[in-house]
């Protein structure tokens, strides 16, 4: 990730905040990362530095960056940028009749494919979307995902709509294009979705890796028929590519398998990688999780992992032990090593080199109840394959799966109590407990796995997730984690609790 020359390492979620309030750049057209003329003063040079758009250096820009557009802003800003250059303009403070003012300014001063998004909901903290405004596809869309969670959030619908109706929402982003100059021929991103298409942007996450994921909703549905996912930083370009390659590999062995995004194109924007997929559709299944519904979604669940696995025949592990294992015993080592009980490795090294030929199957790596969708007959579905190992093992997504809807149901992410959960869901008297074990055996006989074995995968799973959780403890650190942080993994602890 790029800083301000000379600039000290921002913390992980000052990073993350600035990210997300320069989202709008997702919204340019052009797949080079632009040279960029900062008008606005001193509030957006931070944001720029950390997203890598150079200073002009008196050239022209290929995008000029101002506040509310006066007249004699938005002179400046049509001065600094080549022809075919965009303009954008964010502005904090309410203004009565705000985006038909920035459009009518943008017009006149000659821009073109003029846009106004909101990045809302909340004018004081980082966004969590970009809604195109005057697309009320889009607005019934992002309205239908995101429920009122209580009586206030209800309450605040009918102010935003108001507010919405007079303009005075806040803050507000409007965008134009320059005219002339050769527009850039549409690239393969662009072809899938054109630009002319309103974009829903969503830009949620914790931390500066998250994607941002763009919704190109189908007026006729109020649905994402397609969409389109961007990396904010470098690190995250990578797991576009993961991504890409396990959804190509899964097309290819499992055509029919309802449920998995299909790769539509692949290409860059603003610099920075890019994924174009169909749209999974459903509703989140975490919504519909309680105690009387477990058992059901996590019998569809099983069953839909179960055809993802297929029906490969076993393959010996000298065939996959040193790529899928050996390296994360190794990691697992060098990241833990230094809060590592005696004997800990030795015992998890013993109970893994005992797995049995195993068929190849892809895996999804993050299948928990957030990431799983229920379309309207209850199928899942599941998004954010980033990732996805195409030839992993089997059973380590239900491990995870059912573990994560446990901590969800006893809320033992927020009591820090992962352990104590973990320890009935492995409990077939509990209740939790004989719902996991009944999912286990028909997912073992579906896919040809012993139970030893499937216990065995289990703890794989937690030596994977470990990786993750050390690395968003360095995130979160700076740097190294300490000992006291090493010790907070959750999953290094499943794994001392099953072992113990």
């Amino acid at each position: 990730m790029s800083v301000p020359s000379g600039a000290d390492p921002l913390p992980e979620g000052q990073v993350n905040d600035l990210l997300r309030r320069a989202d709008w750049r997702f919204l340019l057209r052009g797949a080079e990362t632009p040279r960029i003329v900062d008008l606005a003063g001193g509030w957006a040079a931070e944001a720029i530095g950390l997203i890598g758009l150079e200073e002009s250096g008196g050239r022209a820009g290929d995008v000029a960056l101002i506040g509310f557009p006066t007249r004699l802003a938005l002179g400046a800003a049509v001065d600094a940028v080549r022809p075919g250059g965009e303009v954008v303009c964010i502005w904090r403070a309410p203004r009565p009749g705000g985006p038909w003012r920035a459009r009518r300014r943008l017009r006149r001063a000659g821009l073109e494919d003029v846009r106004v998004v909101w990045p809302g909901p909340l004018p004081h903290r980082a966004p969590q979307f970009w809604l195109p405004l005057g697309s009320g596809a889009a607005a019934s869309h992002l309205l239908a995902e995101r429920p009122p969670t209580s009586r206030s959030s209800a309450a605040l619908r009918p102010l935003w709509r108001i507010a919405a109706k007079i303009g005075l929402l806040t803050p507000l982003c409007a965008i134009g294009r320059s005219p002339g100059g050769d527009p850039p021929a549409p690239d393969a991103i662009e072809s899938a979705i054109p630009s002319s298409q309103a974009l829903l942007l969503l830009t949620g996450g914790r931390r500066s890796i998250n994607k941002v994921v763009g919704l190109a909703i189908e007026p006729a549905t109020s649905r994402p028929g397609k969409a389109v996912k961007f990396a904010r930083v470098p690190a995250a370009d990578a797991a576009l590519e993961r991504e890409a390659e396990a959804l190509r590999a899964i097309e290819a062995e499992h055509p029919q398998l309802p449920g998995v995004p299909r790769v539509l194109a692949e290409g860059k924007r603003v610099g920075r990688r890019a994924l174009a997929e169909s749209a999974v559709q459903g509703a989140p299944l975490i919504g519909r999780l309680d105690a009387d519904s477990f058992e059901e979604l996590a019998g569809a669940v099983t069953r839909w992992l179960s055809e993802l696995a297929g029906g490969g025949e076993p393959a010996a592990p000298d065939e996959w032990w040193e790529r899928l294992v050996g390296e994360r015993l190794r990691r697992f080592k060098r990241d833990f090593g230094i809060v590592l009980p005696a004997g800990l490795t030795s015992r998890l090294e013993e109970s893994l080199a005992a797995l049995a030929p195993l068929p190849v199957v892809p895996e999804h790596r993050d299948c928990s109840p957030w990431n799983v969708v229920l379309d309207e007959a209850g199928a899942p579905g599941l998004h954010d394959w980033e990732s996805a190992e195409p030839r992993g093992l089997p059973g380590l997504d239900l491990a995870y799966f059912l573990a994560n809807c446990a901590f969800v149901l006893e809320g033992a992410l927020e009591s820090e109590r992962t352990r104590e959960s973990h320890a009935r869901l492995l409990d077939p008297g509990t209740p939790l407990g004989a719902v996991a074990a009944r999912c286990a055996e028909e997912y073992c006989l579906r896919v040809g796995v012993s139970s030893g074995d499937y216990a065995r995968l289990r703890l794989l799973a937690w030596l994977v997730h470990s990786a993750s959780d050390h690395t968003h403890l360095a995130m979160e650190s700076g740097g190294a984690p300490d000992a006291d942080a090493l010790r907070s993994s959750i999953y290094l602890g499943l794994i001392e609790a099953e072992l113990d």
